[in-house]
């Protein structure tokens, strides 16, 4: 907890110093304030008794009143100026904390989103932690105000005996320890939880989704997936109706302690009275700040408790900050890349057990078009990853012409590939948005943008209007298929004339003869440039230059269509089966 609350504190200093200092003194103010106006409001109070036995006015009572009046009024003005800091603080500490959390997010290596223990961090970092952060700090001030107050009122009890001090000070220990106790338990559920919570809000997306739920619904599966939704919610029910059980006992123990001691204190101060030792206006006050005291200890145990608790769930934020960033890499590409050469390379993605490349040796001439092809799990689109500078290999080199790419940047290998993954992503903005983000220089020039559209057979979105919004993040967003989605995608390919293109099996959303087609068309239109392309289909493999046949992670065999054809090896076997099909 000590690290965490290091981590946020210096996250507050670094962010919004200014408004989290006027927060904290505006809490020690307020603290001192409260016992002051317990000690005037005793000093006022026997002055009216001796105004009322002696029938004249003393001067010293307007001076503990206009004291008072002063104290009273400078605690409200605290509070309301309390309300101006919290949100002055909240605007800036978010502002600034979420542009820290952005250039983060762009610096992450690759791998980060491949590890579910680090992707607990990435997931937990969207949640807000700047309103986190705000909400800790405040926890940590009303501490704070409250152990600065409980000093104020046993110096008050001070007044009357030392020994109501021991009384507070023997049973505070026990109840502050078993209050952290249930704070703990809550903790240690909550961490336990955390990959079983997250087990349950895919299964409620898969029932809640449309495209998930109607193919749940066509394979009568929906019962099958709430069955595993209604079992993994009642483990969680079951963990946390034990931990309640056992918090509820803590917190007995810790509101007997709390009793005997209001007990204690109120008796020892009767029998003050009674004896005569302690007088009518000091019994008042000293009973007053016991009421007091037994809110300010219940505000201190609940603030502690779930402080504790909060600490040390935002273990994530400094978990998040400190993830492997990508290397920094200054190595710059000073003219157009001719040859791009794997030589040796072997790759395990990390915590695998086993090889997925495995001494790949192969040469890629940028001017011409080359296809891999294999069956699923060959590394067909790992070979794309360690292309893109996702991956480094694990033994082996990469090389841009001489330059090895473990010492390019992700900007310089940017300029000499574009890539479209199959598993792209779908832009939420205007058509022109998702085909403009392939050259942002042509963003405006809407003829290439709509030759864009003609070329991938879009022709029906080119009506629309190039400003129409896409999805439904807009009312008026109009959505598209996955296969129109996806050639939209592609369309960012052509809008860029520079760069060695990579498809990543673009067409795996469209029929097999609008994907003939559309690869005729893709080899037309990339010839000037050469491309990289990934096909389940070899009849439109068949049209590269040169064609890789990848089998469990190495190269199988290679060559153009008709001598992999002649080899009658794997590449024969592969295109016969899928000829089959169209027989």
């Amino acid at each position: 907890m000590k690290t965490q609350m290091k981590e946020i504190l210096s996250i507050i200093w670094k962010y919004s110093r200014l408004w989290g200092c006027m927060k904290l003194l505006n809490s020690v103010l307020t603290a001192i304030i409260v016992p002051v106006n317990t000690v005037l409001l005793q000093r006022i109070v026997n002055d009216i008794l001796i105004l009322l036995q002696e029938n004249h006015f003393h001067f010293i009572l307007n001076t503990h009143l206009v004291i008072f009046i002063a104290g009273v009024f400078s605690e409200v003005l605290l509070t309301g100026l309390d309300r101006y800091v919290e949100i002055r603080f909240d605007m800036q500490i978010t502002d600034r904390l979420e542009k820290e959390i952005v250039r983060k997010y762009r610096k992450l290596d690759y791998s980060c989103y491949e590890d579910p223990q680090t992707y607990d961090s990435i997931s937990r970092i969207s949640q807000n932690p700047g309103e986190k952060i705000r909400m800790i700090f405040w926890k940590l001030c009303e501490m704070v105000r409250i152990i600065i107050l409980l000093i104020g009122y046993l110096l008050i009890f001070q007044q009357a005996s030392p020994l109501l001090v021991g009384i507070f000070l023997l049973f505070l220990p026990p109840i502050l320890y078993e209050n952290y106790k249930a704070g703990c338990l809550w903790y240690d559920l909550y961490s336990r939880q955390t990959a079983d919570e997250r087990k349950i809000a895919y299964y409620e997306r898969l029932l809640t989704g449309k495209t998930s739920l109607a193919e749940l619904k066509i394979y009568q599966a929906t019962d099958y997936i709430e069955k595993l939704w209604k079992k993994q919610s009642s483990k969680l029910r079951k963990e946390k109706e034990e931990t309640l059980i056992r918090v509820e006992k803590t917190l007995l123990r810790k509101s007997t302690f709390a009793a005997l001691w209001y007990l204690c204190s109120g008796g020892f101060l009767l029998y003050g009275v009674i004896t005569g030792r302690i007088s009518v206006s000091m019994f008042l006050v000293l009973f007053q700040t016991i009421l007091n005291i037994v809110d300010t200890v219940n505000g201190l145990l609940e603030t502690f408790g779930n402080f504790s608790r909060e600490i040390q769930e935002m273990s994530y934020l400094h978990s998040f900050f400190a993830l492997k960033n990508i290397p920094e890499r200054k190595g710059c590409i000073d003219r157009p890349v001719r040859r791009i050469r794997f030589e040796h390379v072997c790759f395990s993605y990390p915590n695998a057990g086993t090889e997925t490349l495995h001494d790949i040796s192969f040469e890629l001439d940028l001017s011409k078009s080359t296809a891999i092809v294999g069956e699923n799990g060959s590394g067909k689109t790992t070979i794309i990853k360690l292309l893109c500078g996702l991956y480094q290999p694990t033994s082996g080199r990469i090389l841009f012409d001489e330059y090895d790419i473990r010492n390019l940047n992700n900007g310089e290998i940017g300029k000499a590939i574009k890539v479209v993954f199959q598993d792209f992503f779908q832009y939420e903005l205007t058509i022109r948005e998702n085909i403009g983000f392939g050259n942002l220089a042509r963003i405006s020039h809407d003829l290439e943008l709509q030759e864009v559209l003609d070329a991938v057979h879009l022709e029906e979105l080119k009506k629309l209007g190039l400003d129409t919004s896409l999805g439904k993040l807009e009312h008026e967003g109009i959505d598209l298929s996955r296969g129109q989605w996806q050639r939209l995608a592609v369309g960012r390919i052509f809008l860029n004339d520079t760069g060695y293109a990579v498809l990543d099996e673009p067409t795996a959303s469209v029929d097999p003869v609008s994907e003939y087609n559309m690869y005729q068309l893709f080899y037309l239109l990339l010839r000037s440039r050469g491309s990289l392309m990934i096909s389940h289909r070899l009849a439109s493999a068949k049209m590269a230059d040169h064609i890789l046949v990848l089998k469990n992670g190495t190269i199988a065999e290679q060559g153009n269509h008709t001598e992999l054809m002649k080899n009658q090896e794997l590449y024969h076997e592969l295109f016969c089966r899928q000829a089959e099909w169209y027989q």
